[in-house]
């Protein structure tokens, strides 16, 4: 962003289309108490790496990691190729999951279960910086409604499933085909969100 600034200075937060990932993995506190942590780490790095060569081959940008959860962005200026990208993603990790499912001795009977939620749409997308007493500091993140939605529509998500929005499902018709989950009540949602 600096570097496309003629001034160096960053660039105000706009509205942009995008599509937003949300990955978790399920069980991930009790994967830590049986392996333990060290070996919990182990495994949850080689997963995140395989994960971030999957969003990195698919233009994504890891916007946010939280233990066992990661936040990803799609940016193409083109509203289609954002959500294709984003769920050609989601399933080249379910299937890396297996892959170091295949050669990891530790993880029991079977792959760890990533769920993950994907929204498209528009969000404030950008730099924000916040001044405390002890410096400040500075993010790049989406942030707004779509956001929000995306996480709730991931926790939704069981058994390594991979749920989409109504907008992301519009936009990747013809190339892949969700089976409809209903309409869900997500917590600090007002309106009912449709599922696929």
């Amino acid at each position: 962003m600096i570097e496309k600034s003629p001034t160096n200075e960053i660039p105000e937060s706009k509205k942009q289309d995008l599509s937003v990932l949300f990955l978790d993995i399920e069980g991930y506190t009790k994967l830590c108490e049986k392996l333990g942590s060290s070996e919990t780490s182990e495994i949850i790095e080689k997963h995140f790496s395989a994960f971030m060569d999957a969003i990195y081959a698919n233009n994504g940008d890891v916007n946010e990691t939280a233990g066992d959860g990661l936040m990803v962005l799609f940016l193409n200026e083109d509203k289609q190729t954002n959500a294709l990208e984003a769920a050609r993603t989601a399933l080249t990790i379910r299937k890396e999951t297996v892959r170091i499912y295949e050669q990891c001795d530790s993880l029991c009977y079977r792959p760890l279960d990533i769920n993950m939620g994907i929204n498209s749409g528009k969000a404030l997308v950008g730099a924000a910086k916040f001044e405390t007493y002890s410096g400040s500091r500075w993010t790049y993140t989406a942030r707004g409604n779509l956001t929000n939605v995306a996480a709730r529509i991931g926790a939704q998500a069981t058994g390594g499933s991979i749920y989409l929005s109504k907008s992301t499902t519009e936009r990747v018709k013809g190339h892949f085909s969700p089976i409809p989950k209903g309409k869900f009540k997500l917590k600090n949602v007002s309106e009912e969100i449709e599922i696929l």
